[in-house]
């Protein structure tokens, strides 16, 4: 089975410890699924990594709305093929099929 980075439990936070270490947190602590571990070793890079997972959703739903919109015959917009490429990719490296 292929990870979703859409499947993951959200939302996603991060935070810094009175020892300076960091954790990242995914889904809400009062309700199962939820996952928290610790790392990365900055507060910038985990804050980034929780931006990106919280992100992901709202990408993929407009990377699929692009898609749908390139290959309906009705529709007036182009997109170069390395571009439409593209978009293929990034699905795909989140887990989508498109």
């Amino acid at each position: 089975m292929t990870a979703r980075l859409i499947t993951l439990p959200l939302p996603a936070a991060s935070g810094v410890r009175a020892d300076g270490t960091t954790w990242i947190s995914l889904g809400d602590p009062a309700k199962p699924p939820h996952m928290q571990f610790d790392g990365p070793p900055c507060a910038k890079a985990a804050a980034e990594i929780v931006r990106t997972i919280n992100a992901a959703p709202a990408a993929v739903d407009a990377l699929k709305a692009v898609l749908t919109s390139l290959r309906d015959p009705d529709a007036d917009n182009l997109l170069p093929n390395a571009a439409t490429e593209k978009v293929v990719a990034a699905l795909a490296a989140m887990g989508e099929r498109s």
